[in-house]
């Protein structure tokens, strides 16, 4: 198959790699390809998702099976958030209209889509209702891609960490770390890739929406504390009560398990001993 990826970040990298062992040709768009790795099976083409003309030209003049889109907002407000994904994916809905083929699309989007701030348990048929701007342009982006006249899966993902996507790691370190007992939720970015090569390769698993999200939802205030025993690192000993600005949630991946897909990382002390064992 042949697969386009819009937006060529960190998670899209690792998908293509494993697209291209099995066997997939992938074509990577991207602002800045010479800032990129070289991936052998991978063609690079320097375009922005943000202009209509640069995704007519590359989805008119090529035939995709698949179109995996990765996103990032401009900057982090609501404005950077309309920017960087609702424009890009109103872009995609026009050119996808105009084709003769219909490519399958995988969305990765966020659990940003959700405001629930009391512990509750949410899966791919809880409210939507985002607290601030930023939620409702990524559930915005989320309804037109939903709305394509092609096939598609969105991936709401939890906190992506991992290589290069360590915070908490970082905010220790630094001793910047305020302790809240509030539940916090995470994917490992290779089980992220992992379940877009998953679902490329197995057809019968495409579902419109899926919830990303390891097996074990935990208190804020204990993955912190863990780590930092980890790393042998002071931790506060307060721990502030109530939500944060993350707001609080439980997600419930149970549809991800069904589909048959094994988690590398179920859990955040097996994706952390990875990622600090690295």
């Amino acid at each position: 198959m042949h697969i386009l990826s819009i937006g060529y970040g960190d998670i899209a990298q690792r998908a293509a790699t494993l697209l291209v062992e099995k066997g997939h040709s992938v074509m990577g768009l991207c602002r800045h390809p010479d800032n990129k790795p070289e991936i052998k099976g991978v063609d690079l083409v320097a375009a922005d998702a943000g202009n209509e003309q640069d995704l007519k030209a590359v989805l008119h003049g090529n035939e995709f099976g698949a179109i995996i889109v990765t996103l990032t907002p401009s900057e982090f407000s609501g404005e950077g958030y309309r920017k960087g994904y609702v424009v890009p994916c109103r872009h995609l809905q026009q050119v996808l209209n105009g084709l003769d083929y219909s490519p399958y699309v995988i969305y990765v989007s966020s659990t940003g889509v959700y405001g629930q701030k009391e512990g509750e348990w949410v899966d791919e048929q809880s409210p939507t209702e985002p607290g601030n701007e930023r939620g409702k342009m990524l559930l915005q982006a989320e309804r037109l891609i939903a709305d394509l006249s092609a096939p598609s899966t969105r991936l709401r993902c939890s906190g992506i960490y991992g290589e290069g996507r360590d915070f908490m790691v970082r905010q220790l370190k630094q001793q910047d770390v305020t302790l809240r007992d509030s539940w916090s939720n995470r994917i490992h970015q290779d089980d992220v890739a992992r379940f877009i090569e998953f679902i490329i390769e197995n057809p019968e698993k495409r579902e419109p929406l899926y919830l990303l999200n390891d097996d074990q939802p935990t208190k804020q205030y204990q993955v912190y504390q863990w780590l930092a025993d980890q790393l042998d690192v002071p931790v506060p000993n307060e721990v502030e009560p109530g939500p944060g600005p993350r707001g609080s949630k439980r997600c419930d991946n149970s549809k991800l398990r069904e589909s048959g897909f094994k988690l590398k990382y179920p859990d955040y002390k097996s994706g952390y001993r990875a990622m600090l064992g690295d």
